[in-house]
């Protein structure tokens, strides 16, 4: 999913990084408070955009006394609203839909492999009916999603204190994520998580390579998703490089990583890299169109692929 920026010439038009609005889409994670990307908007603006994606696995594991079915496909509709407040202070707040099914993506992933002659690992092998999810270690924690959903997802805001710093500014960020429904915790985990951060990035607005980076650490609140394996502190950087070809056009990439969201011998469910590419067409009337492709930095530690469609205002 995609945080886009709007260029005038050769950045964006609030002078930040390219930072897209995307986390680890696996719902052992996604379900938790990780946090977005740092927020970005212009001195005393707002910012709305909107981001519909579509995440894909095929997986299983059996590590031990732990098994894992993953065969699925999330779809999401996400709204993030952004206000700064002068130079100093900016907040967001985030919030969406998301539905659990068999999806479209299967046969697109299938092609692609066979394309590139890639392995379709546990693709067309798996004796699942296309939407579930089941975990079992045999030892209590167990969790199955085996049925069409569609609900809320967890509410994050965001709140940074910002500091300029010539062809740069630093933000010292919070998050908080807020429960919003019960329909299952791989959607919404029930806990309050908050995560302190650091961050850095360009606001050259003339620059052709804007930058970000951040650094941070979550700590997670009561969870219902196996409560019993959850870790408590959960560190997460990002990195986000963007390049811009000509004026209103931009490609960009966004690297994010976070460590283990639960003690586990299943990689699924250990720490996760995701790299992130996309590109973004900038209209003259002031608002931007990105669409980009997620795929796991580290073989089955993620989803398999997340595809995204979005438009910022």
């Amino acid at each position: 999913m995609v945080a886009p920026a709007l260029l005038p010439a050769a950045a964006s038009a609030d002078g930040g990084a390219p930072w897209l609005l995307y986390r680890d889409a696996d719902p052992f994670v996604a379900a938790s408070g990780l946090p977005f990307a740092p927020p970005s908007a212009a001195p005393d603006a707002w910012r709305v955009e909107f981001v519909a994606s579509a995440s894909n696995a095929e997986l299983a594991f059996d590590r031990g006394s732990e098994h894992l079915l993953y065969d699925g496909e999330f779809h999401e509709a996400r709204l993030a609203l952004t206000r700064a407040f002068g130079e100093r202070w900016i907040a967001r707040a985030t919030i969406g839909e998301v539905s659990f099914g068999d999806g479209f993506l299967d046969g697109f992933i299938e092609d692609w492999h066979r394309t590139f002659g890639l392995d379709n690992g546990d693709r067309g092998h798996l004796a699942g009916d296309g939407h579930v999810i089941a975990y079992d270690d045999g030892g209590g924690n167990h969790i199955a999603l085996d049925r069409r959903l569609h609900a809320a997802t967890p509410l994050l805001v965001d709140l940074a204190w910002r500091l300029p710093a010539g062809a740069h500014e630093w933000q010292l960020g919070a998050t908080l994520k807020l429960p919003t429904t019960h329909a299952s915790p791989l959607v919404d985990d029930r806990a309050v998580d908050a995560s302190l951060w650091l961050a850095a990035q360009s606001t050259d607005a003339t620059t052709r390579l804007p930058w970000g980076v951040r650094a941070g650490a979550m700590r997670r609140g009561d969870t219902e998703l196996l409560p019993n394996r959850a870790n408590d502190l959960v560190p997460f950087a990002d990195a986000s490089l963007g390049v811009v070809l000509r004026p209103g056009w931009d490609v960009a990439a966004q690297l994010q990583w976070h460590g283990a969201l639960y003690d586990s011998a299943i990689p699924l469910l250990n720490d996760a890299a995701t790299l992130t590419l996309s590109s973004a067409w900038h209209a003259k009337g002031g608002w931007t169109l990105r669409a980009g492709l997620v795929e796991d930095a580290i073989a089955k530690h993620a989803q398999d692929v997340t595809i995204f469609l979005s438009l910022t205002l």
